[in-house]
């Protein structure tokens, strides 16, 4: 009978060794969704009527993409974080082959080597989350020992600058930006000093105005940029000014669904994809736009909500990472389209149409709703302690311990366990 009723209670058991999932995260993400299918359809229907001869060719695309994200977002989810965190190494090694890959094999577009399969697959975009699985294993590992410059800034800064070399080959400046810049997030979070991030971003903003200057298409965008950034309506880079106008027509509610004019032919470049925020504010008004905004706000919280539970220090800097990322992303292409930035290209996150971008981002949030799920085992047995172990979240501000392995635990606890007969036998 003893044996019959542990066997009952077991599953529930097991069942409470984790949360649940976060499902505020969850809908957010779905709304996004939603309304990104809805806006592809409306920005694109124009372009696939007149150049394929389907006015459903690129929505019937973005819902084949999304189910695959759908099905990566449920393995992520299901998946412990912490295995992410062992195959780190392998997995950056296979993006950092990709990337060398690409610019060698890769397909040529818009005059840019960035994508395999005639544009269907962006190596970059992938490694944003491999970048930030294996950071996030790498800070972990050094603790509070990422302050000093031999262990920390100077790997950090050659492993960033591998990486945004690589990216800036395609090149893709935009994608090699938001990498650095969520790194260096991350880094911070870590526990890194801030004289320490002031010496990356000089550094980092050194070699990018470089590059810039050596790229005669690059320098030519932000020279236009740069001449029209106090009149945009007057702006002699068209995407900008087609983007404000856009805007403009937009109003306070829009033209309504369907009725906007920056997606018609000859109009807004790109209206479906790096432009889609413009045919939201025209289509859906300043309302429209606020939504989108107060939806990312609102994943931001959730993401970091995340993190400010996570149960060890490689969940809450992934948590980050993947938040940060992101958020960064969303509003690096709102900033374009507001003629707060010149052109980058970067994808509005869940809404514009992209295979690579869709899947990746999915994926992301996979992991993040499975750091949730412990998080979710972390605060329910805080709360069962009566709160009195909590608010490890102190943005790197704490005296961290390197991570140590069960094999080293044990060994440090042994010698003061063959200690203690010596003791006693000193004391008698």
């Amino acid at each position: 009978m003893m044996t019959t009723t542990a066997k009952m209670r077991a599953p529930t058991n097991a069942k409470a060794k984790t949360g649940s999932y976060d499902w505020g995260l969850l809908s957010v993400v779905v709304v996004l969704l939603a309304l990104g299918l809805v806006m592809v359809f409306s920005a694109s229907f124009a372009r696939g009527s007149e150049g394929y001869n389907d006015a459903y060719y690129f929505v019937e695309r973005q819902i084949i993409w999304t189910i695959i994200g759908m099905v990566m977002l449920v393995i992520g989810a299901r998946v412990p974080y912490t295995f992410w965190q062992r195959w780190s190494i392998f997995m950056m090694g296979l993006a950092l082959l990709a990337l060398m890959a690409v610019v060698v094999f890769g397909s040529e577009k818009f005059g840019a080597t960035r994508t395999f399969f005639g544009g269907s697959v962006q190596p970059a975009e992938l490694a944003k989350i491999i970048v930030i699985i294996y950071i996030s294993a790498w800070l972990a590992s050094k603790g509070k020992r990422i302050r000093d410059v031999r262990v920390g800034l100077l790997p950090f800064s050659v492993l960033l600058g591998a990486v945004a070399v690589l990216i800036v080959a395609q090149p893709e400046i935009s994608a090699a930006i938001l990498i650095v810049a969520t790194a260096s997030v991350m880094f911070f979070i870590a526990g890194a000093e801030l004289k320490q991030l002031l010496v990356v971003g000089i550094c980092t903003a050194a070699t990018f105005w470089l590059v810039i200057s050596n790229s005669s298409y690059a320098q030519g965008r932000l020279d236009r940029y740069l001449d029209s950034i106090w009149n945009p309506m007057q702006s002699d880079e068209y995407q900008v000014q087609l983007g404000v106008e856009a805007l403009a027509r937009g109003g306070p509610v829009g033209t309504g669904i369907g009725d906007g004019q920056a997606k018609l032919p000859g109009c807004l470049p790109l209206s479906w994809c790096d432009n889609i925020f413009a045919v939201v504010g025209e289509e859906m008004g300043l309302i429209g736009t606020l939504l989108v905004i107060l939806l990312f706000a609102l994943l931001a919280y959730r993401g970091l909500r995340i993190a400010l539970h996570a149960p060890d220090n490689f969940g809450m800097l992934l948590a980050t990472g993947i938040t940060s990322s992101l958020i960064l992303q969303a509003l690096l292409n709102i900033a374009v389209i507001v003629a707060a930035s010149p052109p980058t290209g970067v994808t509005l996150p869940f809404i514009s149409y992209g295979g690579s971008s869709m899947v990746t981002a999915l994926a992301a949030i996979g992991i993040l709703l499975s750091v949730g799920r412990y998080s979710g085992e972390t605060a329910q047995r805080s709360s069962e302690l009566g709160n009195l172990t909590y608010a490890r979240f102190d943005f790197g501000w704490r005296n961290r311990r390197p991570r140590v392995s069960r094999t080293s635990r044990h060994s440090a606890v042994a010698p003061s366990n063959r200690a203690s007969p010596v003791r006693k036998r000193q004391r008698s």
